[in-house]
């Protein structure tokens, strides 16, 4: 998994980027919890179970099914973990967010 600092003007919530290869790296709850864990601070070990926050099975699921390649656009997935929010796409990019307000497309939150 790769880290990118990242802070487009836009964003200014945005701490860090990372991208996801699965080829790379065990699963995406593995890259979310790794994500966290650098941008927290705090060791895995230490951090509450990702599974305790969103069902981990269903996440693989829906990251593993989708055809990035004959998809009209990204699929995306967020949710808050560990003092932070995480957004998931199916390109590979890993967001992780200060706490705060929720994103969405239409500006009204989660």
């Amino acid at each position: 998994m790769e880290a990118t600092s990242t802070d487009t003007g836009n964003n200014t919530d945005l701490i860090h980027q990372f991208s996801f290869d699965e080829d790379e790296t065990d699963s995406i709850v593995v890259a979310v919890s790794k994500a966290v864990s650098q941008v927290t601070d705090t060791p895995i070990e230490e951090m509450p179970p990702l599974q305790e926050t969103i069902d981990c099975d269903a996440l693989e699921v829906v990251f593993k099914s989708f055809d990035v390649e004959n998809a009209p656009g990204v699929g995306q997935v967020q949710f808050p973990f560990h003092d932070c929010t995480v957004r998931i796409d199916t390109t590979g990019t890993v967001q992780v967010y200060d706490e705060g307000p929720r994103f969405s497309p239409d500006d009204s939150g989660c």
